[in-house]
C-alpha cells in the first residue's frame, strides 16, 4: 500500500511527538501539547485539512489541538464559527470553545 498523496507544501512531521516544527512551517498536531498524529505546512499555501489523513480513515479537519506558526507569516484558522489569525511565531493551544474546529489554512497577504 502506498503512502497517500499530500497537497503541494504540505509534510508529515515524524516522529510526531516532541518532533520539532521545522523551520517555515506552520506546525499542526492532532492533540494537545503538540501530540499525536502532526503535519506542517509551507507559508502561502491554501490547505484543506481534510486533505491531510489520520489512521482509520479520519483526516485534521476538525481534528487539530495544537499549532507552532514556525514561519514569518501570519496565517489564517479558518473554521465555520469564522476565521482566526495565529500570528508568526506564535504556538496555540486551541481553547474548548475552537478545538477540533478548523477545517482549513489560509494565509495573510
Amino acid at each position: 500500500m502506498s503512502a497517500p498523496t499530500l497537497p503541494a507544501g504540505v509534510v508529515v512531521i515524524s516522529p510526531p511527538e516532541g518532533a520539532p516544527c521545522p523551520q517555515m512551517t506552520l506546525g499542526l498536531w492532532r492533540h494537545y501539547n503538540r501530540a499525536g498524529e502532526a503535519y506542517g505546512i509551507g507559508p502561502g499555501y491554501k490547505v484543506d485539512l481534510g486533505l491531510l489523513p489520520l489512521p482509520g480513515g479520519d483526516t485534521m479537519s476538525k481534528n487539530v489541538s495544537s499549532w507552532f506558526n514556525n514561519t514569518d507569516t501570519d496565517a489564517k484558522l479558518i473554521s465555520k464559527k469564522g476565521t482566526r489569525i495565529l500570528k508568526a511565531g506564535e504556538k496555540l493551544e486551541e481553547p474548548a470553545e475552537h478545538n477540533d474546529t478548523v477545517e482549513r489554512i489560509e494565509w495573510q497577504v
